[in-house]
Parts: structure tokens; C-alpha cells; sequence
């Protein structure tokens, strides 16, 4: 294996490349770097400010460092019991089981986390654990965790590409170049390169690999009250897997935080951390009242994360608002020196975007748009059905089920990422004549000639790209959001349809050789707005199909839990000219895309054991 990715004219040969510069990313990036490959790291955002320097809060081990009863099946339980059982069991037992060498890994690495007096770590409680599991930094561990990694990858030489906006995955109709351990006919395509654009020196790029790790986000943005930046998480790296052939799953699932800022303008969606309630801080209506004693008496504000977001918007819809249309966060009661210790940057925050004293004001915070737990289809070892292509982080699915955890995000990109590095590595040095090889450079120069977007330089733009941007955001406010039922799902869809059908007709494409100053804004958010679309008919569409309340996914006509007919999950599939058929799935086709469920598997070993015992049955979580 070479040393370092190369450069050629317009494309980069690499064995690994890695998209996303978050903690997925870098995390697969120093695993396949430590395995003995040459890695390539490419992200849209600047080196070293990727979306998970947002994450706050903290992240989660079965330490026992404050309450020795914690272990890994209790951590499973709450994950498992937090996703109402959709999740997939086995990767949640690799989550939770690999949790404590995560976090120390970090520790070993620098990573400085809060400790008591004694030494120990400290670890608190965040909404729905059993236990105090949350280790973190202040409020923003996120940033901690990207400074350590970064350092890592800093370390090792890792070549890192800023600003480019990947447009598209390479494939082959090939699979039989590997030998993985698994038959060719489980695959549908071998991955070996992908096209961008380079947003800073306004170019198209080439980048060709043995095999490739997606880790480029969710698809919160599609909303536009969200927690995540105006330039990301759009559904990129879940359309650019779709669009290669990859099934999509649980897209339904979008999880809305209780607590986004509401004011200024300029600040709403902007994420205060669950770290606020974990510490103490209690949610009040306009009428000073602590409504939380009235949806989930026991739990109070730390209840899941879903039921409070629906508790919040219940109390703004019912005309217990603030003057901004939220509901009071409030930390008080507690000691100045507290609030800046333990959550120093959410004073920094309000204290400059809002200009209030967060221990002398309340806060006023409403349900934002936060995570997705659906996704990209990928096995245990985050492989896909394209040979060779993997995923992790927020673009994958089936680890957190019907909602998330608060501090399980940040842990499963140090696990999950690990192990897709892991397996990106160990499949590249498998190959058997691999077009990065040194051999393999005019095969790389030949790969997808037919595709004009690079190899002629053409790229195509629509006429006036951000009106379709605020029209889908509408659209799903209006339609997709916290409370969904039939008539206005069935709008939403009918709006994104034509949407579609606008954006790719022939009228409104512009047609362009080259990038450049007048032309690259444009060009990306084409690009964002064709991702959105194709996250958003996915979310619509399996909204419509899941007819229960689940999670994150609560439907007013369907408001119970129905664990006979969904106890289940929704996969998307891109229609290839036949329906999914056989006794596993129930198909309906639909436009491009293909809908089946398919039911959960069964929980078996230790953990079932241990589940029987120790988790009551699934409880309704309904409001009047």
C-alpha cells in the first residue's frame, strides 16, 4: 500500500476515502489508516468544524463510576427500550458493549472529561437512562471529541480535502474483484470511486478507491427549524447511497429535540443541550406552571426525548406558549457557578444570541429538528449491498430504532466508526487488482466515461434553486413534523411529487461547463435540494405507511402502539423494474421507489434473558 492518497490531474487514488469529517468519519479514517492502508479523508465543511462540534451534551458507557450498578445490558435495555424494539438488537449489544473501550480510548488519547474530585470520571443523567452514564466536557463535548481526533489524524498524516461537495458514487456492475466472506449475490455493484466538486477552487474532482466509508450526516435540514447549520445535513450522503442502489430504512424516524432556541431569529433551531435538564433544569408554561407532572409524572423533564418534544408542542398549541411561541427553560434555582461550570457554553450562548443571564432568566426554547435515526442499509460490519461501499454515523440506521438516546449519537460513531474503518481497510488489501493499484490508473481514468457530468464537464443547476429549498422546508413543517396523520402526509407527498417533477424538468435546468464564482452557490444548493427531495418522498412515504405511533413517529389518527402489525421496519428501495416480492415483505410500489416492511428479529442470548426480567411491556404514550 502506498503512504499517502495521490493526486493525479483531477483525481485522487487512495485505498480507503472516507466522506464526512465528523467523528464518524475521522474515527474510520484513523482505523483504516492503523490497518495498514492510505486513507483520504473528504468533507464539505472546513477541517475541524464538522457538525459534531454541535454535540453537547455528552456521551454514554456503562462505567459505573457514579452508580456501580450500570453494565452494558442496562445501557442495551434503555437503547432497545428508548427505540420501542425496532432497533436492531445485535448492533446495539456492539454499541454498549464497546462503549467503556471507546471512552477510554479518548481518555488515552487526551480527551478531557469532567471528573470528580477522586479522579473518577463523572457521569450524569440524561433523559430516559436508568443510570448516570454520561461522560462529557462542560456542553460541548462534541468539540473535545473532534479536537482529539483531529489530533489523530494530524498524527498520522491522514490527508484531509476541505469544501468539496460530492455528487455522486462510482460503481461497477462487478463484484466477483473481493473475497469478504460473502457471496456475490448478496451484492449489487462494486463501489470504486466518487465525483465532486471543489466548492473553494471552483473545479470537479475525481476520486478513485478500493473501497469507500459514507459518513456524511442525517437529514434534518429538510425542516427549517433544525439544530443543524444552514449548509448541512440535507439527506446527502443517504441519497447518494440511494441513488447507487443501497436500501434506505426507518426514514420515518426523525427526532425533534424538546429544547431549541426560539429567539433571536437568527438563533431559532440553535440547540440547547439536554445537559440543561440533566443538570436540573425544569420546563414551565407560560402560565409558570412545570407541565411535565402531566405526560410523564415519574420521569419529569427527563423523560424520552420524544415525549417531552410532544409535551412541548401540546403546551405552545394549546395556548400555553411564550410570547415566541415556546415554553420556559428554566435553571435559576441553580448556582451561578454550577451553570458555569457544568454548562458554560450554553451560557456563553444565550448570553450572546439572546442577551440574557441564564442564571437570573429563563430560557425560551421550543421542538427542534435534531437527528435521524433512519437511513443508509448496512450490516454489523456497516457494509452495504455495493461491494465495497460502507457507512456510519448519522447516515446509517437500525441502532437507535424509533428514537435515541441523548449521549448514545456521539458513542456510536466511535464504535461503529472503528469497525467500519476496520472493515474498509481489511477489504481494500483484499483486492485482487483494485483500480487505485498502481496499475489500476488508466481502468480509474475509464471509469464511467459515459457520464457526462464529469468526464464532459457538464453540470446541471435549476432556475432559481432556494425557492425549491423553502418550499420543501415548508412543506414538511406544514406536513411531516412532530404530529402527522393521513390528509396532510398525503399533501405533503403530493407537494414533494411535483416538486420533483419541476426540478427535473427540461424547462428548468441550466445547464453549465464550469464551476465558478457565479455559478457555485447555485450549483450546491441544486445539489442540497436534490438530496432533500429524495429524503423527503422517503419520509413521507413510510410516514403514510406506518399506520401506529412509535418513537419519534407519532400519528393523531394512529395515536397507540401497535407491536402486532409494526413491530417492524420501513425500507426504501429504488425501483429497478420489478417489485419486491416473498413472504418477508410486504411490497408497494410507488413512483421510483419501492416500499417494504419487514419485521424485527428476534432478541436472543444474554440480553433477552435479562430483558424479560427487567423491561415491562412497552407502555402507550398518548396525548389527549
Amino acid at each position: 500500500m502506498a503512504d499517502h492518497a495521490k493526486k493525479e490531474s483531477n483525481y485522487f487514488l487512495c485505498d480507503v476515502l472516507v466522506l464526512g469529517g465528523g467523528s464518524a468519519g475521522l474515527r474510520a479514517a484513523i482505523a483504516a489508516h492503523d490497518a495498514g492502508t492510505n486513507v483520504l479523508i473528504v468533507s464539505r465543511s472546513k477541517r475541524g468544524d464538522p457538525h459534531t462540534t454541535l454535540a453537547r451534551g455528552g456521551i454514554n458507557a456503562a462505567l459505573g463510576t457514579m452508580d456501580p450498578e450500570d453494565n452494558w445490558m442496562v445501557h442495551a435495555s434503555d437503547t432497545l427500550r428508548e427505540g420501542e424494539f425496532i432497533a436492531d438488537y445485535e448492533k446495539v449489544e456492539v454499541l454498549c458493549k464497546n462503549a467503556p473501550d471507546a471512552i477510554m480510548e479518548l481518555v488515552n488519547w487526551g480527551a478531557r472529561f469532567h471528573r470528580e474530585k477522586d479522579g473518577r470520571l463523572t457521569q450524569r443523567f440524561f433523559g430516559a437512562h436508568t443510570y448516570r452514564r454520561t461522560v462529557f466536557y462542560g456542553d460541548s463535548t462534541g468539540q473535545e471529541i473532534i479536537r482529539v481526533l483531529m489530533e489523530q489524524v494530524n498524527q498520522r498524516k491522514i490527508k484531509m480535502i476541505d469544501n468539496v461537495y460530492i455528487t455522486k458514487l462510482l460503481k461497477s456492475n462487478d463484484s466477483s474483484n473481493n473475497d469478504d466472506g460473502n457471496d456475490d449475490d448478496d451484492y449489487h455493484g462494486e463501489v470504486n470511486g466518487a465525483l465532486g466538486i471543489d466548492i473553494e477552487n471552483k473545479g470537479l474532482v475525481r476520486f478513485v478507491c478500493k473501497s469507500l466509508v459514507i459518513a456524511a450526516g442525517g437529514y434534518t435540514r429538510v425542516y427549517p427549524v433544525s439544530s443543524s447549520r444552514l449548509f448541512e445535513n440535507y439527506g446527502e450522503g443517504v441519497a447518494l447511497a440511494y441513488e447507487a442502489g443501497v436500501d434506505l430504512v426507518d426514514m420515518e424516524m426523525v427526532q425533534f429535540h424538546p429544547t431549541g432556541m426560539v429567539w433571536p431569529e437568527k438563533a431559532v433551531g440553535v440547540l440547547a443541550t439536554e445537559a440543561i435538564r440533566g443538570e436540573g433544569g425544569i420546563l414551565l408554561n407560560s402560565k409558570g406552571e412545570r407541565f411535565m407532572k402531566n405526560y410523564d409524572p415519574e420521569r419529569m423533564e427527563l423523560a424520552p426525548r420524544d415525549v417531552v418534544a410532544r409535551a412541548n408542542y401540546n403546551e405552545i398549541i394549546s395556548g400555553r406558549g411564550t410570547e415566541h411561541g415556546g415554553v420556559w427553560l428554566d435553571v435559576t434555582h441553580l448556582r451561578k457557578e454550577v451553570i458555569q461550570d457544568r454548562l458554560p457554553t450554553m451560557y456563553q450562548q444565550f448570553l450572546e444570541l439572546d442577551g440574557i443571564d441564564i442564571s437570573k432568566e429563563k430560557m425560551e426554547v421550543a421542538p427542534t429538528a435534531h437527528y435521524s435515526m433512519g437511513g443508509v442499509v448496512a450490516d454489523i460490519k456497516c457494509r452495504t449491498r455495493i461491494r465495497g461501499l460502507f457507512a456510519v454515523g448519522e447516515v446509517i440506521s437500525q441502532i437507535h430504532g424509533a428514537n435515541r438516546l441523548g449521549g448514545n449519537s456521539l458513542l456510536d460513531t466511535m464504535v461503529f466508526g472503528k469497525i467500519a474503518g476496520e472493515e474498509a481497510a481489511r477489504l481494500a488489501k483484499q483486492q485482487k487488482e483494485g483500480v487505485a493499484g498502481e496499475g489500476g490508473r488508466e481502468d480509474a481514468k475509464k471509469t464511467n466515461d459515459d457520464d457526462n457530468y464529469h468526464d464532459e464537464g457538464i453540470i446541471f443547476v435549476v432556475k432559481e434553486p432556494i425557492k425549491f429549498h423553502n418550499e420543501i422546508q415548508e412543506i414538511m413543517k406544514q406536513n411531516a413534523g412532530i404530529i402527522r396523520e393521513e390528509t396532510r402526509l398525503q399533501n405533503g407527498l403530493k407537494g414533494i411529487l411535483e416538486l420533483k417533477d419541476k426540478f427535473y424538468s427540461k424547462d428548468n435546468i441550466v445547464e453549465v461547463s464550469k464551476v465558478d464564482d457565479n455559478n457555485s452557490e447555485n450549483i450546491v444548493m441544486t445539489l442540497q435540494v436534490k438530496s432533500s427531495l429524495v429524503a423527503c418522498e422517503a419520509i413521507i412515504r413510510s410516514a403514510l405507511m406506518r399506520q401506529e405511533s412509535r418513537g419519534a413517529h407519532h400519528r393523531s389518527d394512529f395515536p397507540k402502539l401497535d407491536d402486532e402489525r409494526w413491530k417492524a421496519n420501513i425500507y426504501c428501495r429504488k425501483k429497478e423494474g420489478k417489485e419486491v416480492s416473498g413472504t418477508a415483505f410486504v411490497a408497494a410500489e410507488a413512483a421510483e421507489m419501492v416500499l417494504f416492511k419487514q419485521n424485527v428479529k428476534e432478541i436472543k442470548g444474554p440480553l433477552s434473558d435479562f430483558l424479560k426480567v427487567h423491561v415491562k411491556a412497552a407502555h402507550q404514550r398518548e396525548f389527549e
